[in-house]
């Protein structure tokens, strides 16, 4: 994009550009597609499953299932 920068400043009159003056060829041939079409090698369910190893080991799920029946509880008792 930078390079499309340039080379309009160098190109073109600051005070004249107007859409017409742009060529669609200069600005197809400036683009570097290696940035528009970048491919990423992501396991999403490997994630999670270490996502969900650490929340075990952490111990955070007995905070969850704790949590989960004094909730319920507190619920059924003002619940009326």
């Amino acid at each position: 994009m930078l390079d499309l920068a340039q080379h309009l400043v160098t190109n073109t009159d600051l005070s004249v550009i107007t859409p017409s003056s742009i060529n669609l060829m200069d600005l197809h041939s400036l683009i570097n597609m290696d940035l528009i079409a970048q491919q990423f090698r992501q396991d999403v369910l490997g994630d999670i499953g270490k996502g969900w190893d650490g929340f075990v080991k952490s111990g955070q799920i007995w905070a969850l299932l704790i949590g989960t029946v004094i909730g319920y509880l507190f619920r059924s008792i003002t619940y009326s």
